[in-house]
């Protein structure tokens, strides 16, 4: 499918990173231009507007948390959109860096449905980079 991945540096001790990335509550509200629906550590729902032109509408996001270590933990995202939705695998470790800590992740879409599956692979991993990005420098200057 669609993968993504990248290490993205924190001016915070390992500890205090995880602890705000691996509660879906806190990262569903420090995420860009979200409303959140229901939140708690392992659970949270949030509604966004896409920022994709081949997306409209709002888009509902649950995401589970799974696998939670102190220094890493799995991201299960359903998203669901009108006439559209996909399945994300996330995974995130923190370990020590200099200045603060290091979060190494991956992201697999494992699945497209309805009018996404129709949509170019490209413009896909296009446009979810700008909004990968942009949810890194807001998580960041949040933590």
């Amino acid at each position: 499918m669609i993968s993504f991945s990248g290490t993205e540096p924190f001016p915070h001790p390992p500890v205090v990173v995880a602890g705000r990335l691996f509660d879906a509550g806190w990262l569903a509200a420090a995420l860009p231009d979200t409303t959140v629906v229901s939140a708690a550590q392992d659970r949270a729902v949030w509604t966004v507007k896409p920022q994709f032109a081949f997306a409209k509408g709002t888009l509902e996001t649950t995401a589970e948390v799974e696998n939670r270590t102190p220094s890493s933990a799995e991201y299960r995202l359903a998203i669901k959109g009108v006439g559209a939705g996909a399945s994300v695998v996330a995974k995130l470790a923190i370990a020590e860096a200099e200045g603060g800590s290091a979060v190494s992740w991956t992201a697999e879409v494992t699945e497209l449905t309805g009018l996404l599956k129709l949509v170019p692979k490209g413009l896909i991993q296009a446009a979810a980079q700008k909004v990968i990005a942009d949810a890194w420098a807001a998580l960041r200057e949040k933590v």
